[in-house]
């Protein structure tokens, strides 16, 4: 009967249905005790992102041990250049992913090349810009950049869409250990970056440790935990 040639129209409300109600479940069962968890709030700050930010770097002791922070979506820098002020190592290493010339598809409202900038400018020499699609950028970076090693490793994803964020989470999956810190952004988009999250998790068996959230878990950090 092709019910995907006359109902197909149906297909992204469905799975938009599906996974809005996978993320009020997964949302009602994190624990908001003990942690950084504002939930419910009903006005969004994105400012208090970095509120987040200085949580995780007080929680963490991070403000002077040796890191590697990869961030995935760098746009005009904002938490780039946070990350790599917040930190006073002078051994740390900040990695920033990016096409520069915005989005490699459609996200929401947003559309094909929206948010394009030019390398943010970054006080210091402990940073290095990747142009790019992930796609193509993440293998050949893996395999000249030693990030195996025991530094503590801060991953933000701001990726935004679905497919970028998976495909980055899949390509550090062998890299990731207990310890490393993953921040989203986007984290509450239930056709994107959570369901990105959920895909991993799912497949790969590694928890996340919900250890802050802000913006109703519109940006998220978790820990890894064996």
């Amino acid at each position: 009967m092709r019910p995907g040639v006359y109902l197909g129209f149906l297909s992204n409300i469905i799975l938009f249905k599906g996974n809005l109600l996978r993320m009020t479940k997964w949302t009602a069962a994190q624990k908001k005790e003990g942690i950084m968890n504002d939930f419910f709030s009903l006005i969004r700050n994105y400012d208090k992102r970095i509120q987040l930010y200085e949580y995780i770097v007080k929680r963490e002791n991070l403000e002077n041990e040796k890191i590697d922070y990869l961030e995935f979506g760098v746009a005009a820098g904002g938490s780039f250049k946070w990350w790599n002020n917040a930190n006073k190592n002078p051994d740390s290493k900040f990695y920033g992913f990016d096409t520069f010339e915005g989005l490699p598809e459609d996200w929401g409202a947003f559309k094909k090349g929206d948010m394009s900038y030019n390398f943010p400018v970054v006080e210091g020499n402990r940073h290095e810009f990747v142009k790019g699609l992930f796609q193509e950028t993440m293998y050949p970076f893996l395999q000249s950049h030693d990030i195996k090693s025991s530094n503590k490793r801060i991953i933000h994803m701001d990726a935004d869409l679905f497919s970028s964020t998976l495909f980055v989470l899949t390509s550090l999956a062998n890299y990731l250990k207990e310890g490393d810190i993953v921040l989203f952004d986007e984290f509450n988009v239930p056709n994107h970056e959570f369901l990105a999250f959920k895909c991993f998790t799912d497949s790969y068996y590694i928890k996340f440790d919900l250890i802050g959230a802000v913006n109703n878990y519109y940006q998220v950090a978790f820990k890894i935990v064996k």
